[in-house]
């Protein structure tokens, strides 16, 4: 007996490929409903790059250093005669003199004390604005005829034309 071949397909086998446009529905890939396979873009407008923004140049530590100091000037002299007392102190206590070194102490924690006080109140001060409602808007400024009346109207004193 020889092999006999049939025209039927097993299900491992693939259907035959039709190349025809027209016999392919628009459920299978590549039908009707399926989109073209080179998509087409719309070109954007060119727009010319702008220009690099300039960044600014760090701060050294000198100039932070002017800058603060010209800003609140009451800080480093208050850190200078901090420091003082402390040396002063030392030097007394390395000299054996015990009355004039608990004298410098007292005086580095009053003048340390007197540098916070500094701090808080620059703080405070930098903070404090007489603008006592910054979302409120002035009258005046919303209705500029009613600023013009003033006390006496517009006819001049007492109302009188």
């Amino acid at each position: 007996m020889g092999a006999q071949h049939s025209s039927r397909t097993t299900a491992c086998e693939s259907p035959p490929v039709k190349n025809d446009r027209a016999s392919i529905s628009a459920f299978e890939p590549g039908g009707a409903a399926d989109p073209p396979l080179t998509p087409t873009y719309t070109a954007a407008p060119i727009v010319p790059p702008k220009p690099m923004p300039q960044l600014l140049r760090p701060e050294t530590f000198e100039e932070k250093l002017y800058r603060k100091f010209k800003a609140e000037p009451l800080i480093p002299i208050g850190c200078l005669t901090t420091a003082y007392f402390l040396g002063a102190g030392i030097k007394s206590f390395y000299n054996r003199n015990p009355s004039k070194s608990q004298t410098m102490m007292r005086l580095r924690v009053g003048s340390q004390f007197a540098t916070i006080l500094i701090f808080i109140g620059y703080a405070g001060w930098n903070s404090f604005s007489f603008d006592f409602a910054p979302g409120m808007a002035v009258p005046s400024e919303q209705f500029p005829s009613m600023a013009s009346k003033g006390k006496g109207g517009e006819g001049g004193e007492g109302g009188q034309e």
